[in-house]
């Protein structure tokens, strides 16, 4: 939890891309965006801008807020190398920002995988899939309809990689990446365009549901004849 004091020059700790480590930065810069019903955002979000205390680089950081006047999350990076934001459930969201941190700040491959593991599971957990191991999860995910041809074998490839990093069998970098990956188009499928395509559904049937009731509110032409 950071707190910020206007009249006074704020310092918080980030991760610098060119010093390659955690440092010291100033705030340059601070937006607080409110709620959004939108894009289900409940809390506000705060974005700032600072700079690297050694090199002077600049960064992008946000934090949630929390409970109390002025009290926010820790801000973590999200330009550059931030984790990219998929608006999934806050547990899924941490535990895939931890794999990627995993992979672009600690180049520790092994703990990559095994906290992509952990997001599956999370992601399981949330769809509602919690009775079995992970092979029953990712099986009742198919059976449900969450997921289904490619995204079942990537599912599948996450815990093949996941299992490796949990038992301490080393994970290639190319692997860890592409484990990465999969995740993210994961979360992408279920917790983005799936959401998008059922808005979409459902203002197309509203849609032809109008025009059947504009169809049907026209009187249907009267014949010569009955003018008569």
């Amino acid at each position: 939890m950071t707190q910020t004091d206007p009249s006074a020059e704020t310092l918080l700790i980030a991760d610098c891309p060119l010093c390659r480590k955690k440092v010291l930065a100033t705030v340059r810069g601070e937006v607080v965006e409110p709620p959004d019903d939108d894009i289900g955002r409940e809390e506000p979000w705060r974005v700032l801008l600072v700079a690297c205390t050694l090199c002077q680089t600049a960064m992008v950081l946000a934090s949630a807020y929390l409970h109390g006047p002025n009290e926010w999350e820790s801000p973590e990076n999200v330009w550059p190398n931030g984790a990219p934001v998929v608006d999934a459930p806050s547990p899924v969201q941490r535990a895939f920002q931890e794999a990627y941190r995993c992979f672009h700040q600690a180049n520790a491959y092994s703990a990559t995988a095994t906290m992509a593991r952990r997001t599956l599971e999370l992601v399981c957990k949330d769809q509602g899939a919690t009775s079995g191991n992970l092979v029953k999860k990712i099986e009742w995910l198919q059976q449900n309809n969450k997921i289904e041809g490619r995204l079942l074998d990537w599912a599948t490839a996450l815990r093949f990689v996941g299992n490796d990093g949990a038992h301490g069998d080393a994970v290639k970098r190319q692997d860890a990446e592409d484990a990465l990956a999969f995740t993210e188009a994961l979360l992408e499928h279920i917790y983005v365009l799936t959401v998008q395509y059922e808005k979409f559904s459902e203002r197309r049937q509203k849609t032809e549901a109008r025009k059947a009731a504009a169809k049907t509110s026209v009187p249907a032409p009267q014949s010569p004849a009955a003018k008569v």
